[in-house]
């Protein structure tokens, strides 16, 4: 019996070191979505064995995100999945003043990484951080909205705390000048604590729209785009004031007219690839580039268009993922084109 267990522990040792299951801790302030599902079944597939743990911080709470660093490595992580530039900046810290600085730190859904401060070189992080961005080029995130419906002032709803949007600011700016387009902008009001009211929001939509504002646009937000995107899109239906999202949440559970996006689940897939090179320690992760996906889809949500009457051209029409309304199951014959409801046509239901 000696005999044998000495043969397997010498067997064992030429394969390696054996390791134990990973423990990937999730931080998404969304909590769990497709993008999640999709991110733990492929890594499944790659690595095998993984064990996940959650944690969905509150954004707006400053002393939680402050702690939140700690209490991520409280948990022993072989990895740590990042969503959006808020947690990952509270985790991983700027590349010049690091927070987590041992624990393997992938992210998604990061507008800019090199203006957040995350990683010095996209091509070659060279710290414990890497992942992948989701923003199409804003000229062409522009070029997608100018064909469906051209505009001369577009309007934005904007929550002032976020270093995301300083730089969504400036460069919609300087697109602005270059291409002669008016730039309305609305901060969000915020409250006593120095925190985003969402109760602002809706009067902020409403004021653009009352100032000329022709789009709405939605781009890396995360209070106005993400956390509040109901709230946000629902608001530009009220106000008759077509929505534009460079994210695809705000479109598939959201009332956003229309977007241009990196999907979700080829995101979701190319971000666990990258993962998986970490935990199977097939590249060091300081060497693995951060990357955009070079193909972006467009999409409709056809309930939207049909409260405000605008439908893209049909050259258009015909390259765009249509989002089917929700039909009410109580009166399958009502018909979306004799409805006389600006807001809500018969058999469709806004989110």
């Amino acid at each position: 019996m000696k005999w044998h267990f000495s043969i397997l522990l010498a067997a064992l040792s030429l394969c390696g070191p054996v390791l134990a299951e990973p423990h990937v801790v999730m931080v998404t302030p969304r909590g769990e979505t497709i993008m999640e599902q999709v991110f733990k079944q492929e890594l499944r597939r790659r690595v095998g064995a993984v064990r996940f743990t959650l944690i969905k911080p509150d954004l707006d709470n400053a002393a939680e995100m402050r702690a939140l660093p700690e209490r991520v490595r409280s948990m022993r992580p072989s990895l740590i999945y990042a969503w959006g530039t808020p947690s990952t900046v509270a985790l991983a810290g700027e590349f010049d003043a690091p927070k987590i600085n041992d624990i393997p730190i992938v992210f998604l859904v990061v507008a800019d990484p090199l203006r957040a401060k995350l990683v010095k070189d996209l091509k070659t992080p060279g710290r414990n951080v890497t992942g992948t961005s989701h923003l199409a080029p804003l000229p062409i995130q522009l070029t997608a909205m100018r064909e469906f419906k051209p505009f001369k002032a577009l309007g934005v709803v904007y929550n002032p705390t976020e270093i995301n949007v300083k730089f969504m600011l400036e460069d919609l700016a300087v697109e602005a000048k270059r291409s002669g387009f008016q730039l309305l902008t609305q901060a969000v009001g915020l409250t006593a604590t120095g925190q985003p009211d969402p109760k602002t929001i809706e009067p902020r939509v409403k004021q653009l729209k009352e100032q000329g504002a022709e789009w709405l646009y939605m781009g890396p937000d995360s209070f106005v785009a993400f956390t509040h995107r109901k709230l946000t899109t629902s608001a530009s239906v009220e106000a008759k004031l077509p929505s534009f999202t460079a994210n695809e949440s705000a479109i598939r559970d959201g009332n956003a007219l229309f977007g241009l996006f990196s999907p979700v689940d080829n995101l979701a897939r190319f971000t666990a690839v990258k993962a998986s090179q970490v935990l199977k320690q097939e590249r060091k992760i300081a060497d693995i580039p951060v990357e955009t996906l070079q193909r972006f889809s467009t999409a409709l949500n056809l309930c939207t268009a049909m409260a405000l009457r605008v439908f893209p051209p049909s050259a258009l029409f015909k390259l765009t993922d249509v989002i089917v309304p929700v039909v009410d199951a109580a009166h399958p014959e009502d018909d979306f084109g004799n409805t006389q409801n600006a807001q809500q046509p018969k058999g469709c239901r806004l989110m």
